[in-house]
């Protein structure tokens, strides 16, 4: 679901240093928590925007305040903080909060009414002050509710821009009370599960459909009739219907400047149609899983709201469809275990973005193990997303090569469009013609030289270059296009990518760091509490938020480059983690528009060609990390004795092979090339420009032998895989290279580290 977006200068124009901090943390916030009103923020003009952030951060800061708190208690007095803190501020106070510091800043340039923001905190007090027993007579009393919060931030919102209509704010009271409501309605599952009742249902509305006990003097709402639920929840939507109703209605009075405020309107009508699609089941699963049918809407209510002068923009020419071929796309999670569930949950991610793009189903080829949807750590059963208030994006997602047929070996006949050559799975492969495009995205740990696979052997790197080349030998394709999330990944083109096959790369990573791994637990932004995993990887998220953002019929390859290797950067920070991204291939692909790859979205019709996002650092883990971090988060949550121990004997093993291969590795080294040398030669780093190794063939031998005495390499042993060739370049024969690993493995069972069913046999 996405709100138009309008160009204009960045968000910081114009603030202090000691502010940009505060705003990027409020932008963050809403980022996080508040994701597709964020998107509307997006499209308001610089006057409005940096209020607006601050102004729905302070509204996710009091509206979280009771769900993050685990004592009720707890979450009043944080509400009654911001109170006071609203006091503070006005009387000039310094408050140590970045969300009140960003607050302060626009009170003191806007003007904004204490009176708004008094009525927010005092509502949302009241509203945590009840007794869950206590509940709402009629509808009215949410509108109401729904007008003291969800209202009046539309109203300070017009104010910072300087608007004064009274139109306007008739239009926005109906705007708000009915995005109020509804999300109420979305949230009745969340708060029957917290504490099991149904506390939003008003007691008119409960009793009309037979849904209202009473017992002890007390009323209460309970789940007899799923039926008459829908029905309560129906009779809900149908207010919140009839506010949009006339919000619409008043469109032509709204003056032209103030109609991108109301853009709320779009996440609230997509949301009531969701509950339509779903019979007003509030805990059907496709509702869980996100709205459902948002683009076509979106288009809908913004021909209401549209600026005239929209209307009427020249339209950029677009390569025709004769010229344009077929859009043809690869898509690889090249792990397996819930550990890593943010690779599949990339290439999810990354299947839908291209499926609103309008490319085909049958032009999409798929790989990905496909066991963490269903398994039994996923807190949402059937569900993945790749953000943490992201939709689902597993649903729909085919499934071409699953569980032992995710291999190298079938990757290559896909690409090559050898069905001869499958193994296994749905026998989709790249039947492309001369005037095609593909893209290809791969995601996945990797090492020097290297990228995983769930089942052996590897993808190396001088194979998949061998592929390329014998695809761009057969005319099969006009340009190429290829993103690569993997440790080192760079590695993977450096000085053996051709430049000559029309085909262009970017990687995550240079050819001698790690890419990193985001939206983890105990970091910032968080997943949803109940996630123990990280939902995404850095690079991989950058561009695709980047592209849903954008219209791709303006954003070039370049611009997608330049805005994903700044954010993958952390800014040119590397203060929380990040990776340099490179290029390779054929840079004069760069200039050439993203939909020739990925599609176009026709709901992206007025975003900007390219505006970076504010300048917001993310929290990461090292890719090699993020299994213990899993693997603490797993422990640290067990409730159960007996799970907890054998969760700690699961991280000391881990940790022991990590020993084991380090220790192994470094001795080898001593072994062929004395103490003072085996180090600084087993670690030494090409000039750029050269190939890792230059024989790989004694690069997949000396794995083979290392392997045969000293255990899989699993996906942390990868990167040692630099260590081999440095051994292949520096001329140690196959026979020195078994004698130092059988002294090096002596006692050693090779065997005990097959982590997974799918690790069996060599990595070579």
């Amino acid at each position: 679901m996405h709100c138009r977006r309008n160009s204009g200068r960045d968000l910081m124009n114009g603030v202090s240093s000691s502010l940009r901090a505060a705003f990027s943390y409020c932008v963050q916030q809403v980022r996080s928590y508040d994701y597709h009103h964020y998107l509307c923020l997006l499209e308001l003009p610089p006057n409005m925007r940096k209020a607006a952030f601050a102004l729905r951060a302070f509204n996710v800061e009091t509206a979280r305040a009771m769900d993050v708190a685990s004592d009720p208690k707890v979450g009043l007095m944080r509400l009654l903080w911001w109170q006071e803190a609203i006091d503070k501020i006005y009387a000039n106070k310094l408050i140590e909060h970045p969300t009140a510091q960003a607050l302060s800043s626009v009170i003191s340039e806007s003007k904004i009414s204490k009176a708004w923001l008094k009525r927010i905190v005092e509502a949302r007090i009241n509203d945590a002050s009840r007794e869950v027993t206590d509940l709402p007579e009629s509808i009215e009393e949410l509108e109401k509710y729904a007008e003291d919060t969800a209202s009046t931030i539309l109203y300070m919102t017009l104010q910072a821009g300087g608007i004064k209509s009274t139109a306007v704010d008739h239009a926005a009271s109906h705007v708000g009370k009915a995005s109020g409501l509804l999300l109420l309605l979305k949230s009745l599952p969340y708060h029957a599960s917290r504490n099991r009742h149904f506390s939003y249902i008003p007691t008119k509305v409960a009793a009309k459909h037979g849904l209202l006990v009473k017992e002890g003097g007390r009323s209460e709402i309970r789940l007899d009739s799923r039926e008459g639920l829908c029905d309560a929840v129906f009779d809900m939507a149908s207010v919140a219907n009839a506010h949009l109703l006339k919000a619409r209605e008043l469109t032509d009075t709204v003056p032209l400047e103030a109609r991108k405020a109301l853009l709320p309107a779009v996440p609230a009508q997509v949301l009531l149609d969701s509950l339509s699609r779903v019979q007003f089941d509030v805990f059907d699963s496709r509702l869980a899983r996100g709205v459902l049918g948002g683009a076509a809407r979106v288009n809908h209510w913004e021909s209401g709201i549209r600026l005239p002068s929209e209307k009427d923009e020249p339209q950029e020419v677009d390569v025709d469809d004769q010229q344009l071929g077929t859009r043809w796309a690869v898509l690889v999670a090249g792990s397996s275990g819930y550990g890593n569930y943010r690779h599949q949950a990339d290439i999810c991610h990354a299947y839908q973005v291209l499926r609103k793009g309008g490319l085909k189903e049958e032009n999409i080829i798929v790989f990905m193990y496909d066991d963490i949807a269903m398994h039994e750590l996923n807190p949402r059963q059937g569900v993945i997303i790749n953000h943490p208030q992201g939709d689902d994006v597993y649903a729909g997602v085919p499934k071409d090569y699953t569980g032992a047929h995710v291999t190298a070996a079938n990757l290559y006949a896909v690409l090559l469009g050898d069905k001869s050559k499958l193994s296994g799975g749905s026998g989709k492969v790249v039947d492309s013609k001369p005037n095609d495009r593909i893209f290809i995205y791969y995601s996945d740990h990797g090492g020097p030289g290297v990228l995983g696979m769930p089942n052996m052997p590897y993808l190396y790197a001088m194979d998949f270059i061998d592929v390329l080349k014998k695809k761009h030998a057969a005319g099969t394709y006009k340009e190429m296009v290829i993103y690569v999330e993997a440790c080192e990944s760079g590695s993977i083109f450096e000085g053996i990518m051709p430049k000559d096959l029309n085909i262009y790369v970017t990687t995550a990573s240079n050819a001698q760091e790690s890419s990193w791994g985001t939206y983890c637990p105990g970091m910032e932004p968080p997943p949803p509490p109940e996630y123990i995993t990280c939902l995404g990887d850095l690079y991989s998220v950058a561009w695709m938020e980047d592209s849903e953002t954008h219209n791709l019929k303006r954003e070039t390859v370049k611009q997608q480059y330049e805005s994903v290797k700044e954010r993958t950067s952390n800014f040119n920070s590397y203060a929380m983690g990040g990776s340099h991204v490179m290029e390779y291939g054929n840079t004069s692909i760069k200039p050439e528009k993203l939909y020739l790859y990925q599609g176009y979205d026709p709901a992206t019709v007025n975003f900007p060609p390219n505006e970076l996002s504010p300048r917001t650092r993310m929290e990461s883990v090292n890719q090699r990390d993020a299994d213990i971090l899993f693997l603490w988060h797993m422990y640290k949550n067990s409730e159960d004795a007996s799970k907890k121990t054998e969760i700690l004997k699961q991280i000391t093993e881990t940790m022991r092979h990590r020993t084991h291969l380090d220790g192994s590795i470094d001795l080898i080294g001593t072994l062929l090339y004395g103490p003072a040398k085996g180090s600084s030669i087993l670690n030494s780093i090409r000039d750029p420009g050269l190939p890792l190794v230059d024989d790989w063939q004694c690069l997949k031998s000396m794995v083979r032998v290392f392997e045969t005495y000293c255990g899989s390499l699993t996906q942390y042993g990868m990167k040692h895989m630099r260590a081999f060739a440095n051994i292949c370049n520096s001329g140690v024969s196959k026979s020195s290279m078994e004698e130092a690993c059988v002294a090096a493995c002596s006692g050693i069972d090779p065997r005990q580290w097959q982590w997974h069913p799918s690790n069996l046999g060599f990595s070579s």
